[in-house]
């Protein structure tokens, strides 16, 4: 018999759009210094702003990774730093090693299966049993809490593995009104999730940001508070929506027995998933406690002596160091390969470096900024400037990458913060939870490009939901940042 000979694949056609974004993004990145620098602007401060306005239509049309590089590249060629400098405030810097430390860790909390015992640990209690919107609500906080634990796209794909668990129990099908609903719940809870946890992706990207620009420090545990409050009334506020709005049939859910979902036994946890469960509540405890206990105690001296990335790092070693069955509890490698984002890790080493240095007077930036932002905020108080960032930051994430837009904003806001002397934790808190509010379009983030490949979930049914929630949760999040963050702040 004659061997079947395969045709060789047609050679793809170049891409010219990549190539002519990637001319634009050099362009810009190295050519906008070139230009006449307009006051208070120095050459510096127009090099600087050229490289930021270049990496950032790199990140928005291109990639992620090269962007980066070509950015970091353009700050010792044309932003004035020596390479040594450049790499110990980029990749050396605490904040990017603390993120790949905190990668590791989330990758093992999903290794071992805790993050589907965590969602199916709450829908499981008897006080939700009969109850379908009490369910419903507890069962979105669950995603959000996996969302903040993890990250938003692990945390919709295990929610919507339960969601279609209860749905064949009850007897839904694909269209009906209450999977329709909750596929859409579940990516909402998840993204409003991950702004629950300071110290990690976008978060962390945005008020580093802020912090290596102005010196300061952002208090983590009162923003959690903030956070937690915020998130726990828009998961409620999707509950009113759906109930008043939507109007689902919940009738089914009404004789569930959530128990039935558990059928690889994820409930039953083995020494070992304990073990790695309880790393997870150390590694929160230990990054809180500084900032509740006095500093004059010996556990307390020792944590601020590590610093959060000394915590992330010891907590790693640790597990590394355990040996179950001959291998590591932690199995580094692994972990990296499986868990860690490096686009976020670049995002963060080319924003450290360049917020230090635009912030510096010899840019001329922050004047040029205030001149700018005199019209638009003069006249009007802080809480209005801080809810406009929050609103910018919400619009802009539905088409850029979020972690992009809250660095874009950072300078503004430190800029009218530094000249107005106000505070500058409301509005960056607004930026923070703005851009989680990430799902109107594919381009808003990986989890909204989950959502609209869903085939439980059409693209009609997001866009006539999304924007509703969206706009609702941001005039939720401002008065609970605007009353809270008043009092605490």
């Amino acid at each position: 018999m004659a061997a079947t000979v395969t045709a060789p694949a047609a050679p793809k056609k170049p891409d010219i759009m990549y190539f002519v974004h990637s001319v634009i993004c050099l362009a810009i990145m190295f050519g906008f210094g070139q230009l006449s620098p307009i006051e208070p602007l120095t050459p510096l401060g127009m090099n600087l702003i050229g490289v930021f306005l270049g990496v950032l239509y790199g990140w928005i049309f291109i990639d992620i990774i090269w962007p980066s590089i070509a950015g970091l590249l353009g700050l010792m060629l044309v932003g004035g730093m020596k390479p040594g400098l450049l790499l110990n405030k980029s990749f050396g810097d605490p904040i990017v090693v603390m993120m790949f430390f905190i990668f590791v860790f989330c990758a093992t909390i999903n290794y071992y299966g805790l993050s589907k015992f965590i969602s199916l640990w709450f829908i499981t209690r008897k006080a939700v049993a009969g109850k379908p919107w009490l369910f419903t609500y507890t069962f979105l906080g669950s995603i959000m809490l996996l969302g903040g634990l993890t990250s938003a796209s692990p945390a919709a794909v295990i929610g919507w593995s339960i969601l279609y668990g209860v749905c064949d129990v009850c007897g839904y099908k694909k269209g009906d009104g209450y999977p329709t609903m909750m596929v859409f719940g579940i990516v909402y809870a998840a993204q409003v999730g991950m702004a629950l946890i300071p110290f990690k992706q976008a978060a962390l990207t945005v008020m580093s940001a802020y912090e290596t620009m102005s010196g300061t420090h952002i208090d983590y545990a009162k923003y959690m508070f903030i956070a937690l409050v915020a998130c726990a009334l828009c998961s409620l506020l999707f509950l009113l929506i759906g109930k008043y709005i939507f109007r689902p049939d919940v009738s089914k859910l009404a004789d569930l027995d959530a128990n039935q979902l558990d059928k690889d036994q994820s409930l039953s946890l083995n020494k070992v998933q304990k073990m790695v469960l309880g790393f997870l509540f150390a590694l929160v405890a230990l990054l809180l406690i500084p900032a509740f206990l006095p500093g004059d105690i010996a556990v307390v001296k020792f944590l601020k002596s590590i610093g959060n990335t000394g915590i992330c790092m010891f907590l790693v070693g640790v597990m590394c160091f355990i040996k179950v069955n001959g291998k590591p509890l932690l199995r580094f490698k692994g972990m990296v390969d499986d868990g860690v984002a490096w686009g976020i890790i670049f995002i963060l080493a080319m924003v450290q470096p360049l917020s230090g240095a635009m912030a510096k007077p010899e840019s001329g930036i922050t004047p040029f900024l205030m001149t700018m932002l005199e019209p638009l905020f003069g006249s009007g108080s802080p809480l209005f400037f801080a809810v406009c960032m929050g609103l910018l930051a919400t619009i802009l994430t539905q088409f850029i990458n979020n972690g992009a837009v809250g660095v874009a904003l950072m300078p503004v806001i430190f800029s009218y913060c530094t000249n107005m002397g106000v505070g500058p934790e409301l509005p960056v808190i607004m930026v923070v939870m703005g851009v989680h509010l990430a799902f109107l379009t594919p381009a808003a983030s990986s989890s909204a490009a989950l959502l609209h490949g869903n085939e439980w979930a059409s693209t009609k049914s997001i866009w006539k939901s999304s924007p509703i929630v969206i706009l609702l949760s941001w005039i939720l999040m401002s008065a609970v940042v605007a009353i809270l963050g008043s009092v605490i702040f």
